[in-house]
């Protein structure tokens, strides 16, 4: 009685649980109800009841909504900026409805473009006026009160079963000389488990195939390609099984032909009598052919652009200019004029210029950035790493790289930028590191940088300077705190450590930072409890938080200075407090933690061990390993329903103990 009693408990506690992961934000409405992101919906934002920064958006004209979606986990994925457009031209406007709230009409997946099959589980969005710095929406940060947050919009999603999508491209592998494709088949290998899956050839020398049965989401499952019986890759890549299709998508040993387009648009120059289609050529020369001139470039199709390919060696920079008839006196920026610089990346790219970058509808603008503290943190390595720009004067995501002066740390590039923003919208852009989202200034969401395009008529000079991330050691500015991680087994009576790492622009050591624990239902700080008394870096775990998620959070300050303290900031652990069970096995005890579990067990202490199986209610063997030959081993239990299940632990001398555990 008692068990049913606790297991009815712990069925209702799932379900709540399950209610507050996917509740809808209080000052957002969706219709219709359970809406996919491949619904028409209405989605209506109500200013009243939404959390600012600067000032509320109650009252104003028109609502801007900046957004992405969720995919696999990852949130703010096919970001679309406030300022531009969706992927089916339609505006990110929500127009008023005459009662304090804003709507908009919209098909997301058009909108964001998502392809057919894709889960996405929610929309990401902030709002404002059209402006970062005015007035803003954003969600309550029930974990940190006052502060706000990201909006994060659940939509309704169909689960399907995990697939892994196999393209695997041969061509450099053809080159070497290591792959006859009339003669030679390729596999993809699954971790060893799964048969050998051979691919389909394509025309163009890439090989495809799927692996649709026998995946359980949330595994993770190593993959690589073999050619016949007996030639594996030398690498290995881990995936992760989800609901739908895993595409992977690959180079042989992940080292692609790294071929670069180079185009040139001659339109203009046409346009002026300098280049005459009929009877002159375009070549390059640059440090990619020994400044000696390219065969003639190419014209593409009836057009005025020409282009050229070559394989360059990724990480290495390369100059060059275009010229025509191969004559330095009619090159472009002639007279020692500067060089192009481009950076050879890692993968094929199409580089595409204007002949001496003269487009009468464009004028130049000089965008600098310096790097020097990131440089000097550690944050940033010259030798490795590379600095872009990507903004609305770029399509938010072109390959404009910029270079360091001499030898000082100050990145620059000079981009042409449409004569419409002299007047209009102001220029909107980030830097970002190796061209990743993930590393840009200000991410999740945070302001663009803006620069109001000048006229240059009288010799005005377009030039936007700043550090990056703001972060200028002259200025005095709060530490900060990141990388954090709760160190520790979470079981019962263990010790737990905060973990984290402490920063300051200003170069001034951490003084005494704060620290506090909390309890909470989830990893989301549902019921967010704070613990007495624990407000050191180090925490040991009671039973009366057996099935509770731990939080810990510092506040980082500074030994001195008029700016010691710094923004608060938490992480929680990944799974609940457990028990911890010991067994006795013959002449061994077996450890296993946690318990109750949610997505994955523990097993210590397996030297003796040869066997273990895991049973339900009804007898039935849900899950065994075999040949144990480790003295730890951690199962998935993410495909187990919740309830009771028993663990059976089979011994070198024919021992057998049976233990229980609880499954949320």
């Amino acid at each position: 009685m008692n068990l049913m009693k606790s297991l009815l408990m712990l069925f209702a506690f799932a379900a709540l649980l399950n209610v507050a992961q996917s509740q809808m934000p209080a000052a957002i409405t969706i219709e219709p109800a359970g809406a996919t992101v491949f619904d028409d919906i209405k989605l209506t934002f109500n200013p009243e009841m939404a959390c600012f920064q600067a000032a509320s958006l109650a009252g104003v004209p028109l609502v801007y909504m900046h957004s992405g979606v969720t995919i696999g986990g990852n949130n703010w994925q096919n970001v679309v900026e406030y300022n531009s457009v969706g992927a089916n031209g339609e505006s990110p406007h929500l127009t008023p409805n005459g009662d304090g709230t804003y709507s908009i009409e919209y098909n997301p997946a058009a909108f964001y473009g998502i392809e057919a099959g894709t889960i996405v589980t929610r929309i990401c969005a902030v709002f404002n006026d059209g402006q970062w710095d005015s007035k803003d929406g954003r969600d309550f940060d029930l974990a940190n009160p006052p502060n706000c947050m990201d909006f994060f919009i659940p939509l309704s999603f169909t689960s399907t079963d995990p697939k892994f999508s196999f393209k695997v491209n041969m061509n450099k592998a053809i080159d070497e000389g290591i792959f006859d494709p009339i003669a030679d088949d390729v596999y993809a290998i699954v971790d060893l488990r799964f048969d050998p899956i051979l691919l389909d050839p394509n025309p163009d020398f890439t090989f495809t195939g799927t692996l649709e049965t026998g995946l359980d989401s949330g595994v993770v499952y190593n993959v690589h390609f073999r050619i016949n019986d007996d030639v594996n890759e030398e690498v290995t890549r881990p995936y992760t099984a989800v609901p739908g299709v895993v595409s992977i998508d690959v180079w042989w040993n992940d080292d692609p032909i790294n071929a670069v387009l180079f185009q040139c648009d001659m339109t203009y120059q046409v346009d002026l009598g300098t280049f005459d289609p009929a009877i002159d050529f375009l070549d390059i020369a640059g440090s990619m052919n020994g400044w000696g001139g390219s065969p003639h470039m190419a014209q593409v199709g009836t057009s005025l652009v020409y282009e050229i390919s070559y394989t360059l060696d990724a990480g290495t920079v390369y100059e060059y200019k275009y010229r025509i008839n191969g004559d330095w006196a009619t090159s472009e920026f002639p007279d020692g004029g500067p060089n192009r610089k481009f950076l050879a990346p890692s993968e094929p790219k199409t580089v595409l210029n204007i002949y001496n970058d003269f487009n009468p509808a464009t004028i130049p603008m000089l965008f600098q950035c310096n790097m020097s503290y990131q440089i000097t943190a550690g944050h940033f390595d010259p030798m490795v790493d590379y600095l872009d720009i990507a903004g609305n004067m770029n399509g938010w995501g072109a390959y404009d790289v910029c270079f360091p002066g001499g030898n000082d740390s100050i990145y620059s590039v000079s981009l042409m930028i449409d004569t419409v923003n002299i007047g209009g919208s102001p220029v909107e852009f980030k830097f970002r590191f190796n061209g990743d989202w993930g590393t840009s200034e200000f991410p999740g969401g945070g302001p663009n940088r803006k620069y109001d395009l000048q006229d240059t008529t009288g010799g005005f000079e377009n030039i936007y300077y700043c550090w990056y991330s703001n972060l200028d050691p002259s200025v005095a500015t709060p530490p900060w705190a990141y990388d954090l991680m709760i160190d520790g087994t979470l079981t019962v009576g263990n010790e737990l450590t905060g973990v984290y790492t402490y920063e300051n622009v200003n170069g001034i050591l951490e003084g005494p930072s704060t620290f506090k624990w909390y309890w909470a239902d989830d990893n989301a700080g549902t019921n967010l409890t704070e613990i007495p008394d624990a407000t050191t870096i180090n925490y040991t775990t009671m039973t009366a938080e057996v099935g509770k998620f731990v939080a810990f959070e510092v506040t980082p300050i500074a030994a001195s200075g008029d700016s010691a303290v710094g923004m608060p900031v938490m992480v929680y652990t990944d799974e609940p407090i457990g028990g911890l069970a010991i067994q006795d096995v013959g002449s061994t005890w077996v450890n296993f933690y946690p318990n109750p579990v949610t997505d994955k067990i523990t097993f210590e202490h397996l030297g003796q061990i040869t066997r273990i199986a895991v049973f339900n209610l009804m007898g039935q063997e849900v899950m065994s390993v075999s040949n144990v030959a480790t003295q730890k081993l951690t199962l998935p239990t993410t495909t187990l329903r919740a309830g009771v299940y028993f663990v059976r632990f089979f011994s070198h001398d024919q021992s057998m103990g049976t233990a229980k555990f609880l499954k949320y």
